[in-house]
């Protein structure tokens, strides 16, 4: 059995890939996926084929930068909202770093501007390799 990395009810996240780091995300065993905060979320079409736009966070957001990132690899799955409804949103694969642990997984983009976390670590990491424990 590999060496399993205890996280708290909250984690610094690095997203190498997407130019984010040391981010403050909550750790939600709940949900089944990872999420990020999204401003502006556009799939177009493009000569190569779908494309997705997103601009990370919010404009008062300290992470903020404006910076439009592309797509051309991504995926479109229904997922369960904190309301309970089911919305489709736009997942790509990424590199996450957690305590010095890195992983590729899909993580999922939406207006998190309203919460207090601008990312949310789901089952789908969790799963690979931590045990929460919500005192630390």
């Amino acid at each position: 059995m590999k060496n399993k990395i205890t996280v708290g009810a909250t984690a610094k996240v690095n997203l190498p890939e997407l130019g984010v780091y040391n981010l403050s995300a909550r750790v939600d065993s709940g949900a089944a996926s990872c999420a990020i905060s999204a401003s502006y979320i556009e799939i177009y079409e493009d000569t190569d084929g779908p494309k997705l736009a997103v601009i990370l966070f919010d404009p008062d957001n300290q992470f903020y930068t404006g910076d439009k990132l592309i797509f051309d690899d991504f995926i479109l799955r229904n997922v369960r909202n904190s309301f309970g409804s089911k919305q489709e949103r736009p997942m790509i694969e990424t590199e996450i770093v957690v305590n010095k642990m890195t992983h590729t997984v899909l993580i999922g983009f939406s207006n998190r501007s309203k919460l207090t976390y601008d990312m949310l670590l789901g089952r789908n990491l969790l799963e690979l390799g931590f045990i929460v424990d919500v005192t630390k």
